[in-house]
């Protein structure tokens, strides 16, 4: 079933016009019928079943039937906090994160981040990024649309921790499991993971992740680039709390 988030509110009966980006990837990537059924997602956790009722030029106009109860979202919620990678790496982590169950990422700036993503460049970058997200989601049955914040300053950091239940440093210098520092009480977690760059973080920022109270935990004895360390630790992290199978 083609999935399609629209951020908006719906109920049964609607009819929804689709232009744009939707349009084109309905009519022109997906190559959609009048007739076929889809889903319509709030990116609030609402699914809808729809049907295409007309396709015009540069207009999709679907038919909203009714509300599905569907919940394909991990209960443990993987905040990924990382240090922002050279190149197009972030774009992957951004996808292949939403495809395993993160919920939010947030670019980190450390001291060793080598390409800083400011001024006039951020909007267009957020949207992209977003749009990344959006079209993982969609392939991959998310029912809650994952979100991509503004890069966090290093000094900003000590007071974002505080709004999360758990906050995680995969760190290769660790002497802890994952199994020794996940410790949930069973309902719903709100978990920040934190990656460092290339080259790990410098040892003032360890000796700050430590004072913030960050638990540490290693991901063995191979040293993992700083793109693939957060997307395996967050699926250790769900695998072990059930979301990706027991």
């Amino acid at each position: 079933m083609t999935n399609i988030f629209v951020a908006r509110p719906f109920k049964e009966g609607d009819e929804v016009s689709l232009t744009g980006e939707d349009h084109h990837y309905l009519s022109r990537v997906l190559r959609i019928s009048p007739g076929e059924k889809l889903n319509i997602l709030d990116g609030k956790g609402g699914v809808f079943l729809s049907k295409i009722k007309d396709l015009k030029k540069n207009e999709t106009l679907i038919g909203v039937e009714k509300r599905l109860e569907v919940n394909n979202e991990p209960r443990m919620k993987i905040n990924l906090l990382q240090a922002v990678p050279k190149k197009d790496r972030f774009e992957y982590i951004l996808e292949k994160g939403t495809e395993i169950g993160i919920v939010s990422f947030f670019p980190l700036h450390s001291r060793r981040t080598i390409k800083k993503v400011e001024g006039k460049k951020l909007a267009g970058k957020l949207e992209r990024w977003q749009n990344i997200i959006k079209n993982a989601a969609q392939q991959s049955g998310r029912t809650v649309l994952p979100q991509i914040k503004a890069p966090l300053e290093w000094e900003e950091l000590q007071d974002f921790v505080k709004g999360f239940d758990i906050i995680l440093w995969a760190w290769e210098g660790s002497g802890n499991s994952v199994q020794d520092v996940l410790k949930v009480r069973g309902e719903e977690e709100n978990i920040l993971l934190v990656i460092g760059p290339e080259g790990s973080f410098t040892g003032q920022e360890e000796k700050e992740l430590l004072e913030m109270g960050f638990s540490d935990f290693s991901l063995g004895k191979r040293i993992l680039r700083s793109d693939t360390a957060g997307l395996v630790a967050a699926s250790i992290i769900l695998h072990l709390t059930g979301d990706l199978g027991e």
